[in-house]
């Protein structure tokens, strides 16, 4: 067996973690109810959120509900699983109907969900969304690596707490319980190498351990050989080595990075200003210019082995231009130019959205309804009383998001007085009789469009003799040879 299995927290009291981590999560499970934010737990991996929060669910006695990283998140995996989960009752393993009246809780953790981005999890992240939306009963907890890889929809909709690195000290000492509990008399100075191999990451730190102390009695410095750990970097702390110190082992740092070039340039250029200023500025930019050169021949000509002199540029080469480094701490900021792409694809995929629904129910193409309705439609909604604005968002089955994205702040009152007085989608004809005279509009009556169409078969009639004795006269054997 695992010795991160054997030995993980089965209570809160046995999570390494900080008191002020502790306390959090605590109060959040006591005060869960329906209606408040599900927790986000952040930080780098090996640091105990997943433990943290099965070892929460054992102490608050509820039932767990987990999603891991193996198992593939789209829309139908969430709303099945994680959505009957959250708002449904729920039954123990013994058998026994657990009532969340009575206080009995199951809590369900998606694990690792900054990953639920990727194409085989398409929809995921909008369907947890849709879900968080509608205040589930079950408590929830998210666990991410990088939480801002997730959409700010989504963060706002939880309650983030940041876990950091565990420091070797914090390390040695779950180290040391593990090995009084096996029998093994280890040296401390083995169990240091060890954690300092692992660079806070605990999980790393005991399967190093199991697998250089398993079946020993004793444990030696001299036992301990394992290989230097390539652990991912924090792109933040790489930042802090470019613009805070002048080692040129940034370089290092930036190559283990889940980072390709071309993104840390940018996360470069974004706080560069917040750093240098006059000389130092314009030769760090010079310096980034010439990064770019190369990165973009790797474009032109796919030869990415002049990644590397990009990679030494943007990084030792920014880092060398300083004369000494700006005191005090700086919020590094992540690069502006993602956001701006982010929004205009949520834009253009909100416009597709709305202008299928347009050309659906009116009958007409995608290209014709945006050249045609989609100007129509937004200053009716926008110009309208709200009555009838909100009339034409049911008929068009508009969203909440969908009528902000079109007409801002007046789209939350559409929304609302939709809801408030259950109006919804309605064939065709009814709506437009349902509008007759109320928008302006003249519709014509039954009667009126059955004398209209008897008086064109009327007018054909009449046609048709004068177009036979027309050709009956004119058309003669010698004129149609001629």
């Amino acid at each position: 067996m695992l010795w991160v299995e054997k030995y993980r927290p089965k209570k809160l009291e046995d999570v390494v973690a900080s008191k002020d981590i502790i306390q959090k999560v605590t109060l959040w499970a006591r005060k869960w109810g329906p209606g408040q934010k599900p927790l986000l737990l952040a930080g780098p991996p090996g640091v105990g959120k997943t433990s943290l929060a099965v070892a929460l669910a054992n102490s608050m006695g509820w039932e767990v509900v987990e999603l891991n990283a193996s198992d593939q998140r789209n829309w139908q995996i969430i709303q099945r699983i994680v959505g009957e989960g959250a708002f449904n009752e729920t039954i123990s393993d013994e058998g026994e109907f657990l009532s969340s009246v009575q206080g009995r809780m199951k809590l369900i953790i998606l694990d690792e969900v900054d990953n639920i981005h990727k194409k085989e999890d398409t929809g995921g992240e909008a369907a947890l969304i849709r879900l968080l939306k509608r205040k589930p009963a079950q408590p929830i907890v998210l666990i991410a690596n990088d939480p801002y890889k997730l959409s700010p929809e989504l963060r706002k909709l939880c309650e983030m707490i940041n876990f950091r690195r565990l420091t070797k000290n914090q390390v040695v000492k779950v180290l040391e319980k593990i090995c009084r509990a096996e029998g093994i008399k280890a040296d401390k100075r083995a169990l240091m190498a060890i954690a300092e191999n692992a660079g806070g990451d605990l999980r790393a730190a005991i399967n190093d351990l199991q697998a250089v102390a398993e079946g020993r009695e004793e444990l030696k410095i001299e036992d301990v050989v394992v290989g230097k750990r390539t652990q991912e970097k924090d792109i933040f702390k790489v930042m802090q080595a470019i613009f805070k110190t002048k080692n040129p082992a940034v370089y290092n740092d930036a190559m283990l990075l889940d980072e390709s070039p071309e993104d840390i340039i940018h996360w470069v250029d974004e706080n560069l200003p917040l750093e240098y200023s006059g000389r130092e500025l314009v030769g760090a930019f010079d310096v980034l210019s010439r990064a770019d050169i190369f990165l973009g021949r790797v474009r032109r000509r796919q030869f990415y082995r002049l990644w590397k002199y990009a990679s030494y540029l943007m990084t030792v080469g920014v880092q060398q231009v300083k004369e000494e480094a700006k005191k005090g701490f700086t919020r590094y900021q992540r690069p502006s130019t993602w956001q701006m792409l982010f929004q205009m694809r949520q834009r253009k995929e909100m416009t597709k959205r709305v202008l299928e629904k347009i050309g659906k129910y009116s009958h007409m193409s995608k290209v014709k309804a945006n050249a045609e309705m989609l100007p129509l439609v937004k200053l009716l909604l926008r110009e309208l009383e709200i009555e009838k604005a909100a009339r034409i968002a049911a008929f068009y089955d508009f969203t909440k998001e969908e009528l902000e994205f079109l007409v801002g702040e007046r789209g939350s009152e559409i929304a609302e007085y939709v809801e408030r007085h259950g109006l919804h989608r309605i064939e065709d004809e009814t709506f437009l009789a349902a509008f007759e005279g109320k928008l302006g509009v003249d519709v014509p009556s039954d009667e009126a469009k059955e004398e209209k169409e008897a008086k064109v078969e009327e007018e054909k009639e009449e046609e048709k003799p004068r177009r036979k004795k027309k050709t009956g006269k004119n058309l003669t054997l010698d004129s149609f040879f001629s």
